[in-house]
């Protein structure tokens, strides 16, 4: 067994590292499995021996503790492998979102600054096109899919697979301290490049035992152990797949990995693996009950975490009367992502009442070891009676202490101990946190944050454009969508239309400069854009004016 050598008497100061949820899988249930897609299923023995053979050959490349180690991939066994691999070296592991336009997803790379890049070949293009910004990469490592073995690129050391085979069988994983840093993920703000959020191996530990606590021992539908199957609806480079690896990992519970997303071969999976538990975004559980596919499965035994976005009523519904037993949740990249979970108190009732519909609705109960308040904007708190909102603020062993090498926007994070979340709340009488909106306006769409800055600075590229405003207009199946009023120039009068904007704004997504998911879903041609006495963009008045062809489409 790894350890420094005590003295006879002398107590072992026991770290609270990652490495120690590690050990608790061979314990608890060493012959569960993880699988990839239809490609790979292994035991938790194999498992354990990926994770010691990718610790050796990244150990070769030269990354020692305290160096960072990203990944660019799918949900997939690799990443798992990578959750625990790279800490447990005492290595960073830093997360990449490459749904990003082309310079936010360079950005978080080039601030990561990673030795090593480990790429699925489905992005291994875009890291060539922005390579000369990613001086700090010393070597990229290939993950393949494609049975078609081509000659390895030049620009790569070597192919994943091929790496953990030529690698040695043992590794020592040895003990450290709990507050070395462990992971690093980027969360898109509402305006600005993504800021970088990083935790210790002290926070990731608290927070999977807290996560476990709040799914495992309250009265509730929602129990998870080591008999469960789960399978993330949401990407692992996201809040750690909030948490669930980690939790899934230290009870042996069976774990599916879905690869590119694909509705259709979400819904095989959960057919042929019987996926018992998952995490979704509101717009993936509609899309599911939506396909002509999962009119034929029994959703019976599946249990659902929703987050990223408000549960909307009819969708919760929808759920449970196809059986599947739903709740919300709600956290934030800075908390790891841990918060609120909208538990039912007491004893259980099977049937669909609009009491249940409503808690469903809500932010939740505060998970265990989370303070959760409402303070005004001179931070005073505000009484719990479902009508005095404010801003929301936190407390809880695991939250962000700072943003990654950006002392600026720390100034903003923590005030007099409490973390500001940067929404709008409020809490009632019987404890549950209720979230109304953001403190700056933004757009979430499907569970993907939308900067109306940037969408408007685009619109205003356009030589026509005069002037521009970007509102975030209720979607019933994602949440939001953005909708812009545009005040068209003189010159462009009667020949810039709404078909032309939509074309102008498609080439953006082309370039990489938008996300798809971030093209506006109308453009309403407007005769000036609503100003406030110091010319800032007026919402209150577009939304008084414009609301109802914003939300019509006329």
């Amino acid at each position: 067994m790894n350890g420094l050598p005590y003295p006879s008497g002398t107590s072992y100061e026991y770290p609270l590292i990652i490495k120690k949820l590690f050990s608790a899988t061979l314990n608890c249930h060493p012959s569960g499995t993880v699988t990839y897609r239809d490609r790979i299923t292994y035991t938790y023995g194999t498992f354990r021996e990926r994770v010691v053979r990718l610790a050796g050959a990244l150990a070769a490349l030269g990354v020692k503790k305290g160096d960072v180690v990203g990944i660019v991939d799918y949900n997939s066994h690799r990443f798992l492998e990578g959750f625990f691999a790279v800490p447990m070296m005492g290595a960073v592991f830093a997360t990449f979102n490459w749904r990003l336009g082309s310079d936010e997803f360079a950005h978080t790379i080039s601030h990561a600054s990673p030795k090593v890049l480990l790429v699925h070949e489905d992005f291994l293009g875009r890291i060539r096109k922005i390579r000369k910004s990613l001086a700090g990469v010393e070597h990229l490592v290939l993950i393949r899919d494609s049975e078609h073995q081509a000659r390895l690129p030049r620009s790569v050391a070597g192919e994943y697979e091929s790496m953990l085979g030529k690698a040695p069988e043992g590794f020592d994983f040895a003990d450290f301290d709990e507050n070395t840093p462990a992971t690093l993920y980027y969360t898109a703000g509402t305006t600005g490049l993504p800021k970088g959020v990083s935790f210790t191996h002290r926070q990731i530990v608290l927070q999977t035992l807290s996560l476990g606590i709040a799914l495992s021992s309250y009265s509730s539908e929602m129990r998870f152990s080591s008999q469960d199957v789960f399978m993330p609806l949401i990407p692992m480079w996201s809040e750690h797949a909030w948490g669930m690896p980690y939790l899934a990992t230290m009870l042996g519970a069976k774990q599916v990995y879905s690869g590119k997303y694909d509705t259709e071969c979400l819904l095989k999976l959960f057919g042929t693996h019987k996926i018992t538990f998952s995490v979704c975004v509101p717009t993936a559980l509609h899309m599911i009950l939506e396909h002509p596919l999962s009119m034929g499965l029994d959703f019976s035994s599946c249990k659902l975490i929703v987050t990223g976005a408000r549960l909307p009523e009819k969708l919760a519904r929808a759920a449970l009367l196809r059986g599947i037993r739903v709740t919300s949740a709600f956290g934030l990249a800075e908390a790891c992502p841990l918060v609120a979970m909208s538990h039912l108190k007491g004893d259980l009732d099977e049937s669909v009442t609009e009491e249940k519909i409503r808690i469903l609705g809500s932010a939740g109960l505060p998970a265990p070891l989370v303070e959760v308040g409402v303070v005004d904007t001179v931070g005073n708190f505000k009484k719990n009676d479902g009508l005095s909102q404010g801003q929301v603020v936190i407390r809880a062993p695991w939250l962000a202490r700072e943003y990654h090498r950006d002392p600026r926007k720390t100034k903003d994070l923590w005030k007099h101990g409490w973390l500001y979340t940067g929404d709008i709340g409020f809490i009632n009488k019987d404890g549950y946190l209720c979230i109304t909106e953001r403190v700056r306006s933004v757009i979430k769409s499907g569970g993907e944050w939308i900067s109306h800055l940037k969408i408007e600075n685009l619109v205003r590229k356009h030589k026509g454009v005069k002037d521009a405003a970007v509102v975030g207009v209720p979607n019933e199946v994602w949440g939001e969508r953005p909708v812009v009023l545009v005040q068209i120039s003189e010159e462009y009068a009667g020949v810039l239309d709404s078909a032309k904007l939509a074309e102008f704004m498609q080439t953006f997504v082309e370039t990489g400069d938008l996300p798809k998911y971030a093209l506006p879903d109308r453009y309403v041609i407007v005769d000036a854009i609503p100003k406030t006495g110091v010319q800032k963009i007026d919402m209150r008045v577009i939304k008084q004016k414009y609301g109802s062809m914003m939300e019509s489409g006329d």
